[in-house]
């Protein structure tokens, strides 16, 4: 019970932070991971049994956030969306796994596939904090417009 108390604490405190000095980039990754942490919850209780293999239900929904973080991290500046992206394939590869290796230890799979969470929302405090600290605001890092 402690755990996921800690995970949802640490989920409120980090994407809290991002969406509200975050700029677009914090607020959008907030908005990814929020939206796909409610999503999961369904997801897991739809297949509960994570030793029959993948985990479908939960699959799909950390593979619609791969997509949405590779699309942000690819239209960003900064470096820590990549980051997080990156932590996040980790988490797809955890899945992917079970498919080469259907007998995957059932306790190891829910760990690894769970388990990179929670570096993902460090790196997005760590970030957004970074970039305040530069004083980077949103308008700074857009590209010069020509006069037309």
């Amino acid at each position: 019970m402690i755990i996921p108390l800690l995970f949802w604490t640490l989920l409120i405190l980090c994407c809290g932070y991002a969406a509200l000095l975050g700029g677009r980039e914090g607020r959008m990754m907030a908005a990814l991971i929020v939206i796909a942490v409610i999503l999961t919850v369904p997801a897991q209780n739809m297949q509960q049994d994570w030793g029959a293999g993948m985990n479908v239900p939960v699959f799909l929904v950390d593979l619609a956030l791969m997509i949405g973080l590779y699309l942000l991290a690819m239209h960003s500046r900064r470096y820590w969306p990549l980051w997080v992206a990156g932590f996040h394939l980790i988490t797809m590869t955890t899945h992917l796994a079970t498919l080469a290796a259907p007998t995957y230890a059932v306790k190891v799979y829910f760990g690894l596939a769970t388990f990179w969470a929670v570096p993902e929302l460090l790196i997005i405090a760590f970030g957004v904090e970074l970039d305040r600290r530069a004083g980077i605001r949103d308008h700074e890092l857009d590209p010069p417009r020509r006069a037309e």
